[in-house]
């Protein structure tokens, strides 16, 4: 352990080895489509789904900190710039660790061996969002919760894949047409109906396109 100043805190850092666990021997795969209005969904092919965060709350704690940001920069109060940000961050990567563990233990509770993402690369351009949320969009760690997800399904003994993204929002999974839509539901011309986001795991989950790692082209 070892202890450093940040600001005018002290701040306690552990480093521990954490032991990985016996990976899955099943071929039960996850999807998860992470988003802005819905931080993440998953879902598993034997119709288990669940939705996770809160969108709204993550929005009103960016919105709070870019004002005070904002406030400083006006005031030209750097120091205090800084320790907005810092403390900014921390709570957004305290929110992400614990959805990404949220994830993770959804997976180790369906048995799961693989978790399937889509690439980060063009996620960006596949969010859903509106106008409104740009600011969101551009802040939004989606590096971060992947790599937390990543690293914690290691550690219980899964396997993260990237699949392509195109489409994942469009494509019905049952007849398998292209339906572009600007509700949050979708409704397919064959009567498939769903969440939106919930389509995008869906489609996570059944891809077969498989492209590596995050930023694979």
């Amino acid at each position: 352990m070892r202890i450093v100043v940040k600001g005018h805190d002290l701040v306690a850092q552990i480093v521990y080895d954490a032991k990985e666990d016996a990976a899955s021997s099943n071929d039960n795969v996850m999807g998860v489509d992470l988003g802005i209005k819905c931080p993440a969904v998953s879902y598993c092919p034997d119709g288990s789904v669940k939705f996770y965060g809160n969108g709204r709350k993550n929005k009103y704690i960016r919105r709070h900190y870019n004002n005070l940001r904002k406030r400083f920069q006006k005031a030209k109060k750097p120091k205090a710039v800084v320790k907005i940000n810092n403390k900014e961050q921390r709570i957004m990567k305290d929110i992400d660790h614990k959805l990404s563990r949220e994830i993770v233990n959804t997976a180790k509770a369906h048995d799961v061996s693989v978790i399937k993402l889509e690439r980060l690369q063009n996620i960006r351009s596949t969010t859903r969002t509106s106008r409104k949320n740009n600011h969101s969009l551009h802040t939004w760690s989606f590096y971060r919760l992947a790599t937390f997800i990543e690293y914690k399904a290691k550690l219980a003994g899964i396997t993260v894949e990237y699949v392509d993204s195109a489409y994942t929002s469009q494509i019905c999974p049952i007849c398998g047409s292209v339906h572009h839509t600007n509700d949050r539901n979708y409704t397919c011309r064959c009567g498939f109906h769903t969440h939106r986001d919930l389509l995008g795991a869906i489609n996570i989950c059944n891809s077969t396109e498989y492209i590596g790692n995050r930023y694979t082209a």
